[in-house]
């Protein structure tokens, strides 16, 4: 890793209470960043574990901005962007595994694409499989064959289902365009991160990476996945699924945000008949997957299970 006066990527974790996450997060990046010049800023949401003082030993050099209470995700990665120094910014989940050359084939595709926007590697679960997160902004019919549905798991190959998650239709490892893709790990320029002022924060949590591409997009810039650029992201097992409490208000969450966004990504009125009837389907869904927790209030109804493609993990990862 070299030290330059400008570094290559300002990379910007958001944290709270998941010091073992961070560790394993912070030593992969540093086992992983090859020649890249890294500036790395921990927003650190009010943690009562070790989560500081593992940031400062894993990372020596390390930014850490200690918030004294919990202010969300959504604002804790924009309190991060006035210290952002590094040509790209890259928004980074704390539950995440960077393979080797990750970061290095991101940053070679954006300098090598002018009209790329924002890129992030192929995110996987631990087994290695598609974790579903390069799509299409979603339609009605993706409210039962989502993400992460039964059906969709049942009938994998149904036309929308791959409508939304078009990352399970590449037939190759080259890079590929998609309406959004998560911020669990998102490359883009710090000046285009100025330029739109960071996330939402009308958001919640989910769903603020959809409209956040949308605005990209509305640049006139475009949305890749790089497929062979690889990660593995252990979603659902942060602290929104740790408790049934959590859980409940993960839900509720959930389907807020996805209404809020339908609004701005389509430009909608609050009080259109289009937003009052797509309101009422997502309260109905809340409702059902509500139901769903209550008799099943040990598991959470969005933890990650999507099973797409199975591809080879990097030989330095596999187990």
């Amino acid at each position: 890793m070299k030290n330059n006066s400008t570094p290559d990527i300002s990379i910007v974790i958001v944290n709270l209470n998941e010091e073992g996450y961070l560790r394993d997060c912070l030593r992969s990046i540093r086992s992983t960043c090859g020649s890249l010049g890294l500036q790395v800023i921990i927003v650190d949401n009010g943690s009562q574990d070790n989560s500081v003082s593992v940031a400062r030993t894993e990372f020596p050099g390390c930014i850490v901005l200690e918030q004294e209470r919990n202010i969300g995700y959504v604002r804790a990665n924009n309190v991060a962007i006035p210290e952002a120094t590094g040509r790209y910014f890259l928004y980074l989940n704390n539950d995440t595994v960077l393979h080797p050359r990750c970061l290095e084939t991101l940053v070679r595709f954006m300098d090598e694409h002018d009209d790329a926007g924002a890129a992030s590697p192929m995110i996987l679960n631990a087994d290695g499989t598609d974790q579903g997160t390069a799509r299409n902004f979603p339609t009605v019919t993706n409210a039962v064959f989502g993400r992460r549905s039964v059906l969709t798991r049942l009938f994998p190959n149904n036309r929308w289902s791959q409508r939304y998650m078009v990352g399970w239709q590449r037939q190759n490892d080259e890079p590929f365009p998609v309406e959004f893709l998560s911020t669990a790990c998102m490359l883009m320029r710090t000046a285009d991160v100025q330029r739109l002022g960071g996330f939402d924060e009308e958001f919640t949590h989910y769903w603020v990476d959809a409209e956040y591409c949308a605005r990209i997009r509305a640049l006139g810039l475009k949305v890749y996945c790089v497929a062979n650029a690889t990660m593995f992201h252990f979603e659902g097992k942060g602290g929104s699924t740790k408790t049934f409490r959590k859980r409940l208000r993960s839900n509720l969450a959930f389907h807020s945000d996805a209404h809020l966004a339908y609004k701005k990504v389509h430009h909608i009125a609050p009080w259109s008949a289009r937003s009052l009837l797509t309101a009422g389907l997502l309260l109905t869904r809340a409702l059902v997957l509500t139901v769903v927790q209550v008799l099943r209030p040990q598991r959470a109804v969005s933890s990650g299970q999507t099973r797409g493609p199975q591809r080879e993990l990097p030989a330095e990862t596999s187990q």
